[in-house]
């Protein structure tokens, strides 16, 4: 099946699936009659508001000189190019030339849709698209959870990003802030539902870091702790902790949600989109804010130069093609590789 116009200039790379929601960034990132310039899956991208508010993707490529169109500006709900004054609307097409006929001139558009202050882009066939297919998540209602959100750029396949998600029990080594033995000594159930994979890891009368003890007011006691990962296609995760006490009654059970988006920037690297809320009814902002900095610290310290090296080491091989050791601890990732790439061939054709 041939690429739809839209997608010309695209990566050709056979590891992206076209047809997808992917997370373009957050809805704070892009203001009124701001423009927000972002390269997903090996396009360069400009998503922009009118000055009404809605938001737009389009190209960022100007036809003409082939300038970025970011370095411009937004004018009555139009993208004027920076460099000699083309001007095109959310849908592509120039509608302003000042320099003679607009003729074909146009730039590729894209479909973009916001939920739950998050730009949806998809980049495939837009009469396959259907926003009513993107998951909400109830963590990132503000009036009911204390949320953070961030973005990191890794210099790895987003693969590898979802991998190390999927597979909780680096935790004990890699952030032993966050971890203890009974992380990679924990059971784990794993299944595939449909197009999801569910990864589900209990840990038992665990004494939690001193930290999380804090956040999730256990301090030194005995707590039960599960971490729920839930993987959709192509590369988005959803992480839920709970922690209890079953056999007391008077300790709330407590939790956390985080979330970790990976969009392919090229074949090699990667956005991150990530977020981590906790409930307002069992947390205060104290102990949200000391949550989320170890959160955004796990993630921009420890797991991008791991994962960043990861890649390093393979440099264009693929993973897979090395054929790694593989142990119980990877089932996760081995059944959502196996899913997004059957994915990928039925859309190949």
């Amino acid at each position: 099946m041939p690429n739809p116009p839209v997608l010309e200039g695209a990566d050709s790379s056979p590891h992206f699936l076209l047809n997808a929601w992917y997370v373009a960034g957050w809805s704070n990132e892009l203001v009124q009659s701001g423009m927000l310039a972002r390269t997903i899956l090996g396009m360069p991208i400009l998503m922009f508001r009118d000055d009404t508010g809605l938001a737009s993707a389009i190209g960022d490529r100007c036809p003409h000189r082939m300038a970025p169109l970011h370095l411009g500006k937004v004018e009555n709900g139009h993208v004027t190019c920076g460099y000699h004054g083309l001007a095109f609307g959310k849908d592509g097409s120039c509608v302003r030339n000042p320099h003679g006929a607009i003729g074909s001139l146009a730039v590729p558009s894209y479909l973009l849709a916001e939920r739950d202050g998050i730009l949806w882009l998809w980049p495939g066939e837009a009469e396959r698209a259907n926003p009513a297919d993107i998951t909400s998540f109830a963590s990132l209602d503000d009036e009911t959870h204390f949320v953070g959100r961030g973005h990191i750029s890794g210099d790895a396949h987003y693969e590898l990003m979802s991998d190390n998600i999927l597979d909780l029990s680096h935790i004990e080594f890699l952030h032993p802030a966050l971890g203890t033995p009974s992380v990679s000594a924990a059971k784990v159930i794993v299944r595939q539902e449909d197009d999801l994979v569910v990864a589900t890891r209990t840990m038992c009368d665990e004494i939690l870091p001193p930290g999380l003890g804090y956040v999730y007011r256990s301090g030194e006691r005995k707590v039960d702790r599960t971490m729920e990962v839930v993987w959709r296609a192509p590369a988005n995760l959803a992480l839920s902790v709970t922690i209890g006490q079953p056999e007391n009654t008077e300790f709330p059970q407590t939790g956390s949600q985080s979330l970790h988006f990976f969009t392919p920037q090229s074949d090699r690297s990667t956005h991150y989109f990530y977020s981590g809320s906790l409930p307002r009814a069992t947390a205060d902002i104290e102990r949200f804010d000391k949550f989320f900095a170890a959160l955004s610290r796990a993630f921009l310290a420890e797991d991008k130069p791991m994962i960043d090296g990861q890649q390093s080491m393979l440099g264009e091989a693929n993973i897979m093609d090395l054929k790694p050791a593989l142990l119980p601890i990877d089932k996760a990732g081995v059944l959502a590789r196996r899913e997004l790439a059957r994915l990928i061939k039925a859309e190949n054709g």
